[in-house]
């Protein structure tokens, strides 16, 4: 396959070809001689007689010229023929190669590579094509990457959205199945100062559950718009640590906050300090009385360990979903809400940190480790 230009460039360069031939056999006649030529030859006879003659040299030089001409316009064409071909198909040959490796690209094929090897000015163009293409590739890979991330939070929203439904029907349905029991007057239900403070109840309950809801979904939102500080870790484990040390202490628990080795971090701190709230909360709420508590910053890692039962590996599957509640903590009364880790988990990923909630080796309990 050769593209238009290798003709073009063909016909123009044998084109010129010839009108040099054509030229060069014009300006032969022109400076050819014009004179007559005295020749003298010396001929030997019996009466020793010295002969002279005179030569017609224009017409001589006219029909050596006109002898030759086939052959040497014949020889002149052949050699414009080869040179030709190799100047167009040395011209011609990266172009198409360009152009091959391009049609290749438009078809986003990621091996497609022009393979020009040269310093002129084609060679620049093969090389900047190269690049442009490469990038190009990276523009695409990253769209994609974020497309899926865009289809993964819609994915999230919309399941956090039918979770957040479905636990709210529930004590919705409570409620109005004991209002009506009541406005019915039947049986127990009649009693309304025993069932009055029970839907107060419900109410808190589901008021307390609106509030997480809209706090997650306004997390979601304006995670990108949070503000960044550069705070000490130390400081910042040390004040969330104290209000729960006394709730720790009145509960009978034994709180320790052990801090080897501070550090500069540069995050969201109010963000933070959300998620350090929660996983304190967790952890005071589920550790048993004599048991105990311990805080730990070391390096750059903040370990938050409590003495309880652990959780099962089927359990740790599903911690951090949204309205997940352990067996053990299934009363919403008892157990919380099940959002308190997904905010965790939303806040520590936004913001690129890496941890794990697992337990303890050296003793029975939970373990929650960030590292910073």
């Amino acid at each position: 396959m050769k593209t238009k230009l290798f003709y073009k460039i063909f016909a123009f360069t044998f084109g010129m070809m010839l009108l040099i031939t054509v030229l060069a056999h014009v300006l032969i006649f022109m400076i050819a001689p014009s004179e007559n030529v005295l020749i003298t030859s010396t001929t030997v006879t019996n009466e020793d007689v010295l002969a002279f003659s005179e030569v017609d040299m224009p017409q001589l030089i006219t029909q050596t010229i006109l002898k030759s001409f086939p052959l040497s316009f014949a020889c002149c064409m052949v050699i414009s023929l080869v040179f030709s071909f190799l100047f167009s198909k040395g011209i011609t040959g990266p172009i198409l190669s360009i152009s091959t490796s391009v049609h290749q690209m438009s078809k986003l094929d990621r091996t497609a590579e022009i393979s020009v090897i040269s310093t002129d000015e084609i060679g620049g163009l093969a090389n900047d094509i190269n690049s442009l293409y490469q990038s190009l590739l990276v523009t695409i890979r990253n769209l994609e990457e974020e497309k899926d991330k865009v289809q993964l939070v819609e994915k999230e929203k919309i399941d956090f959205l039918r979770t957040a439904s479905h636990e709210l029907k529930t004590p919705v349905t409570e409620l109005n199945a004991t209002l009506e029991n009541m406005i019915l007057k039947i049986g127990e239900y009649s009693d309304y100062e025993s069932y009055l403070p029970r839907c107060k109840e419900i109410t808190e309950q589901l008021a307390e559950m609106i509030k997480d809801i809209l706090n997650a979904s306004r997390l979601q939102m304006q995670m990108e718009d949070v503000p960044v500080t550069t705070f000490s870790l130390a400081e910042c484990v040390s004040e969330l640590c104290e209000p729960y040390r006394l709730i720790a202490e009145t509960n009978g628990l034994r709180f320790q906050i052990e801090i080897i080795e501070d550090m500069s971090v540069r995050l969201p701190e109010n963000q933070l300090k959300k998620a350090l709230s929660n996983i304190l909360s967790n952890a005071v709420n589920y550790t048993e009385a004599e048991r105990h508590i311990k805080v730990k910053l070391e390096k750059s890692v903040l370990s938050i360990q409590n003495e309880c039962v652990p959780l099962s590996p089927d359990e740790l599957q599903h911690i951090f979903e949204p309205f997940y509640r352990p067996n053990r903590a299934r009363d919403p009364a008892n157990g919380g809400n099940g959002l308190g880790l997904y905010i965790v988990k939303t806040i520590l990923d936004k913001q690129g940190l890496q941890y794990c909630f697992t337990s303890m080796k050296s003793k029975t309990g939970m373990e929650f480790v960030i590292y910073f």
